[in-house]
């Protein structure tokens, strides 16, 4: 999945089950559920490119950054869903998933006041389902 495909429409009908990435797609910083790959992938794709000389691509990424974010929320929450989905105790439900959202939360420092509304937003989603 390229930078850009993320902030296409998508035409197609889909469920919320399906993945972002096809089978075939290797899972990079741009499409993964894993909170740590994400943040230090994003950042080490800003140096890279610095370091290539393409300042442009770099502040194109910077100013994206809570659109990127937001994405990876809701890649994450619809994973956490499904992880979450087979516990029957609705107290564990809610442990496993407060315990999964804090993975995110450690990175506040990175996102803005809209990006932690989302987050706690979809906490807040996914607990009430």
């Amino acid at each position: 999945m390229s930078f850009f495909n993320l902030f296409k429409k998508k035409t197609s009908n889909t469920s919320n089950t399906e993945p972002e990435s096809t089978p075939n797609e290797p899972i990079t910083w741009e499409n993964t559920t894993v909170t740590d790959d994400f943040f230090t992938g994003y950042l080490n794709a800003i140096s890279q490119l610095e370091s290539a000389g393409q300042t442009a691509a770099a502040e194109t990424l910077r100013a994206n950054e809570p659109t990127l974010q937001i994405a990876f929320i809701d890649r994450f929450a619809k994973h956490v869903q499904s992880e979450t989905a087979t516990i029957k105790d609705a107290d564990e439900r809610t442990t496993a998933i407060i315990t999964a959202v804090n993975t995110i939360r450690v990175h506040n420092k990175q996102m803005n006041i809209a990006v932690r509304a989302h987050l706690a937003q979809t906490k807040k989603k996914l607990i009430g389902e």
